[in-house]
């Protein structure tokens, strides 16, 4: 089982020493944007633990595009903190394990969902009532194309810093309802970068085409892509008239990726904060998280089939629990995906994969619950982790700021 999992596979000229990838998690817990003891604590239990590819959680361009005040921000007083922490990761991981992972910084810009600082308000592609629902009158601004045509160069001069730090990779990130997610349902929005397809993706391709220009030929670009925003039309993308998954124009965007020379895609789906059940399946969710699962696993599946020369990670196997190194070799096993996407678990476990390949399986006694008391951390407005397997750092949190 697991032999499939430790198979090498090549992109953009290097070869991961496994399929299991360790997906973005944010911890809030960075400190003026630099990387805090939480946050190098959390990386360097990866660094143990052996995946493939550890992608780092979501990293600001910008100060006003942060989702809250302790969310990572690369910018020159913060880089060396960033530095530090790769090259650690790196050492670690040769040391133990013979190889280092490729890492991969996640770009974002938060938009609707960012927390300003010294601004009037969120940033957002357009004014949309059901994403707004209960917040109408909550001031909100609406990005103009001034702002879109400076975007660019921010991801740019973030990705040029990520290069020094020593990251391998550069995810241009556009999904979950964050800023440049949103800009691929402005259907009603005029000017540059809304109405037709070609224009709501203009800003996500500038920003690919940008950064690919500030990095080194030894780095290269992928993307964490939603593949439909599961939302009633005509509120977010991937949805027909029906309100049923369309992916006629995800494909369309990621032909367009390929001819950009991308070659690996994280896909998922959804919106965390509005819909969480559809890209992190919950024991607490509106639907049984196997639904939950099966709609993440077809929605791979018909986009891998609709591009076999291209490499692409599923999320949501935590779900799985005990059975989610299994459920992951299925996914390799039958061309679903090249990589296996983990979040929760690497913050319950992150030693899943190595136990099972040192064992023949997880400790059952180990494994993320799928609780949701991570997230319930986050939405507290405090820094995230696992209250339960990680109690004695995180539970003290959980306690103070969610069952107050």
């Amino acid at each position: 089982m697991n032999s499939l999992l430790e198979t090498p596979v090549t992109i953009y000229g290097r070869e991961i020493k496994n399929r299991i990838l360790f997906q973005p998690m944010e911890g809030c817990d960075a400190e003026n944007g630099a990387v805090g003891e939480l946050a190098r604590r959390k990386y360097l239990r990866f660094a143990h633990a052996a995946p493939g590819i550890i992608w780092f959680e979501a990293t600001a361009v910008t100060p006003e595009g942060r989702a809250n005040p302790r969310q990572m921000f690369l910018n020159d007083s913060t880089k060396e903190s960033f530095r530090s922490l790769i090259s650690d990761i790196k050492r670690i991981s040769f040391e133990e394990h013979g190889f280092s992972p490729v890492i991969i910084a996640q770009l974002t810009h938060s938009g609707r969902f960012s927390k300003p600082e010294g601004t009037p308000a969120p940033i957002v592609a357009y004014r949309n009532s059901l994403w707004e629902k209960g917040k109408l009158e909550q001031p909100y601004v609406i990005a103009s194309d001034e702002y879109c045509a400076a975007l660019p160069e921010k991801y740019a001069r973030a990705a040029a810093l990520a290069s020094y730090a020593g990251f391998d990779g550069i995810d241009v990130k556009c999904c979950h309802g964050y800023l440049l997610d949103e800009f691929l349902s402005a259907t009603q929005r005029p000017g540059r970068y809304g109405g037709s397809l070609e224009n709501r993706t203009r800003l996500f391709f500038e920003c690919i085409d940008s950064v690919k220009k500030s990095i080194p030929d030894n780095m290269f670009v992928t993307t964490r892509l939603n593949a439909c925003d599961c939302f009633d039309y005509p509120f977010g993308f991937g949805v027909d008239e029906k309100n049923q998954i369309d992916l006629s124009e995800t494909k369309i965007i990621i032909e367009q990726l390929r001819r950009r020379g991308i070659e690996l895609i994280n896909i998922t789906l959804g919106n965390p904060y509005l819909i969480p059940h559809v890209n992190r399946p919950w024991n607490k969710g509106p639907e049984d998280g196997s639904v939950s699962l099966e709609r993440i696993y077809e929605v791979t599946k018909s986009i891998s089939q609709s591009f076999p020369d291209l490499k692409f990670a599923m999320s949501g196997l935590s779900y799985e629990g005990e059975n989610a190194v299994s459920y992951a070799s299925r996914i390799i096993r039958n061309s679903i995906a090249s990589f296996a996407g983990f979040g929760r678990m690497t913050l319950a476990y992150p030693e899943f994969f190595r136990d099972s390949i040192e064992h023949g399986a997880p400790d059952p006694s180990k494994v993320c619950l799928k609780c949701g008391k991570c997230t319930e951390l986050m939405r507290a407005g405090t820094v995230s982790g696992c209250a339960v397997r990680d109690s004695e750092t995180y539970m003290p949190y959980y306690k103070k700021y969610v069952l107050k």
